[in-house]
């Protein structure tokens, strides 16, 4: 099993998202994680260190080799490891993203109303807008 199946799995046992866990880890965004994930990226020691820290009952042998049990002792249970704060922190950044989106399709729309009135005024027609 590759350290991102491990990776994976502890997210899992977790029962975080990518986000939340890597906010745990002190990044503010999941992009390193998801890479990791999917195989893009090998962790770094760094991250590997950061996991160890801030999940410390997760087992070293287990994250690095896949040896032994995945925790040193039971995980804490899930409401105790995202606090209030950090769920709210995690639905302000979604809709930050959703606000984004929004953005993008509302530029992509006004884009697309004056490519298509500068079409039909060439062609001498009206153009009706609503």
């Amino acid at each position: 099993m590759t350290i991102h199946h491990r990776l994976q799995q502890l997210i899992d046992a977790l029962d975080l998202s990518v986000l939340e866990f890597s906010r745990h880890l002190g990044e503010h965004r999941g992009e390193k994680i998801y890479h990791v994930l999917h195989g893009r990226l090998k962790p770094r020691y760094d991250t590997l260190e950061k996991i160890l820290v801030a999940f410390p009952n997760v087992n070293g042998d287990w994250l690095l080799r896949g040896e032994g049990l995945m925790f040193r002792s039971m995980p804490p249970s899930p409401s105790a490891a995202i606090t209030t704060d950090e769920r709210l922190r995690n639905m302000e950044y979604l809709l930050f993203q959703l606000n984004e989106r929004v953005n993008l399709l509302q530029q992509t729309t006004d884009d697309l109303r004056a490519e298509l009135r500068d079409a039909v005024q060439k062609k001498g027609g009206p153009f009706l807008e609503h």
